[in-house]
């Protein structure tokens, strides 16, 4: 159990350094169209999305 829950962070970590410069890249082409605030929500549940599912995938 305690592996599992190792995997799924390093999982979330690595989409996390990846999606932090991408949404900062892509951040001015939707700024117009949402604030922040918003971005970064929608940044974050995606992000941990991929990242949980890219570990129920390896687990």
């Amino acid at each position: 159990m305690e592996r599992a829950l190792i995997v799924r962070l390093l999982c979330v970590a690595l989409v996390a350094v990846i999606m932090l410069p991408v949404g900062n890249m892509a951040f001015p082409f939707v700024s117009d169209l949402l604030s922040g605030i918003q971005f970064q929500a929608i940044e974050a549940v995606i992000g941990a999305s991929l990242g949980f599912g890219i570990s129920a995938a390896i687990a």
